[in-house]
């Protein structure tokens, strides 16, 4: 998994204020966030273009998805995102395993196709999730209705999806 929060965050002991990104390695290699994912490695090891850092930087926080995820099903059921990702979604996620991964799943996987081969998803339910990506980013949201999800929890699934279709996750 990567952990984008413990290299963007300012290293004060080891990196100046103007480039708080810490290579990993032993090595003291701190560059500039603008230089993150612009194509031209500047980390020793190419980390710095790492496309699951790259992807991962234009997410929403693992931790934040967590919660969303884990909120979700505290209010509506331990089934309920099965409603989007198939029966292995059932019992809170433990067949995908659990909300956590799930959560570093959607942050690091550049594509839906990433994603069903990190969850180890069926095609069957890939294809489903993508008709519900693809609803979702048409604005037809009567295969979400038609799925159980209430008009009340619309407009947060819509606007999470969302999130994930504006940086390529559909690509």
């Amino acid at each position: 998994m990567i952990n984008l929060l413990s290299y963007c965050a300012v290293d004060t002991e080891r990196c100046r204020p103007t480039e708080p990104f810490r290579c990993p390695g032993k090595e003291n290699v701190c560059i500039s966030i603008q230089y993150l994912c612009d194509g031209a490695p500047d980390c020793k090891d190419n980390y710095d273009e790492d496309p699951r850092l790259c992807t991962a930087a234009k997410r929403p926080p693992i931790d934040e998805t967590a919660n969303f995820l884990q909120t979700l099903l505290t209010q509506h059921g331990p089934n309920y995102l099965e409603k989007l990702f198939g029966r292995k979604a059932r019992d809170a996620l433990e067949p995908l395993g659990g909300v956590q991964k799930v959560a570093e799943a959607l942050s690091e996987s550049e594509t839906l196709e990433d994603f069903g081969k990190a969850l180890h998803l069926m095609r069957s339910d890939l294809d489903h999730l993508r008709e519900v990506f693809v609803a979702v980013e048409s604005g037809d949201l009567s295969l979400l209705k038609s799925l159980g999800i209430k008009d009340t929890e619309l407009a947060d699934l819509k606007f999470f999806l969302d999130k994930l279709v504006s940086t390529g996750f559909l690509d």
